[in-house]
């Protein structure tokens, strides 16, 4: 098409009717060609479907699209305007069935929550978990695979992957962060609550489920060695989540940022129990464990 498309171009302003007609000809007859394998690969995607049995990992046309939006382009030349726009579209079409069939693959590979059961709200509901795991997953892989040289319809998917990687990370961590901070987390955020209603910090401290004895007994429940313990564990599961990718390097790579967020929200579980301690509880109450700490157990 493109050697096609630059003769045309090169006899569009001679008197050559019967070759520049002959050229249009072959070059309409490549276009359908060229439409009609996107068809074809868009049915594949979509045929994808039925066929995965597990719920991690990049799904396969995650994995394709990289090389093929690499070769596609290495072919390529800005000259070229109509071909061009028929890539850009083929592209568009393509990503279109590519996060449509991921996210029926997430909803409806087995033991996908359904139901009651997707909107149960359960922390550790691991059919959940899996849903976010498997997004995160594709996301990062097409964020980091794929070259999108400057193409505004390759960076608009690439900003859409961004989006749904934090939107499924938030989510991730709000459910793993519970079984280390659950407790403290839950505790703080209802004295938050409390704060954000108007009511007077000192009328909060003396009710009986919020009362000083009640807060030194949950701050005391995380000491500095349960904190360490609570890491630990968290590194653990966040390795066996994303730890065994089938590209190591990108796999590294994605544990690592799923660690900085975990790092992230231990630094801010702190400073939101900081500020309640010296809001409601002038400042009487001592946390036993340091920040500073907590980020440096996330970094060795």
């Amino acid at each position: 098409m493109l050697a096609i498309e630059k003769a045309i171009s090169e006899y569009d302003d001679t008197n050559q009717d019967f070759i520049i007609h002959s050229l249009q000809k072959l070059h309409s007859r490549l276009l359908g060609l060229f439409n009609r394998f996107v068809d074809d690969q868009i049915r594949g995607i979509e045929e994808t479907k039925v066929k995965v049995n597990k719920r991690k990992g990049v799904i396969s046309f995650m994995r394709v699209f990289p090389h093929f939006s690499t070769a596609v382009e290495n072919m390529l030349s800005q000259e070229f305007y109509d071909i061009r726009v028929n890539v850009n579209e083929a592209y568009d079409r393509i990503n279109r069935a590519m996060w449509e069939s991921l996210k029926f693959i997430a909803k409806e590979a087995p033991g996908q929550p359904t139901g009651a059961a997707a909107t149960s709200g359960d922390p550790e509901d691991k059919e959940i978990l899996n849903y976010h795991i498997l997004l995160i997953e594709n996301m990062n892989h097409y964020i980091e695979e794929v070259d999108v040289r400057s193409l505004p319809v390759l960076e608009r998917w690439r900003d859409r992957a961004h989006q749904d990687m934090q939107e499924h990370m938030r989510l991730y961590l709000d459910s793993i962060i519970h079984r280390p901070l659950g407790k403290l987390l839950e505790f703080i955020e209802s004295v938050e609550n409390l704060v954000a209603t108007g009511i007077n910090p000192a009328d909060i401290a003396s009710r009986p489920s919020h009362s000083r004895s009640v807060a030194k007994k949950v701050l005391a429940t995380y000491d500095a060695k349960e904190i360490r313990r609570g890491i630990e564990m968290l590194k653990k599961r966040v390795e066996k989540h994303f730890g065994d990718a089938d590209d190591p390097g990108l796999s590294r790579s994605l544990v690592s940022k799923v660690l900085r967020e975990c790092e992230g929200r231990y630094g801010e579980a702190y400073d939101r129990t900081r500020r309640v301690v010296e809001a409601v509880y002038e400042g009487q109450l001592e946390l036993e464990w340091r920040k500073e700490d907590a980020i440096a157990m996330f970094q060795r």
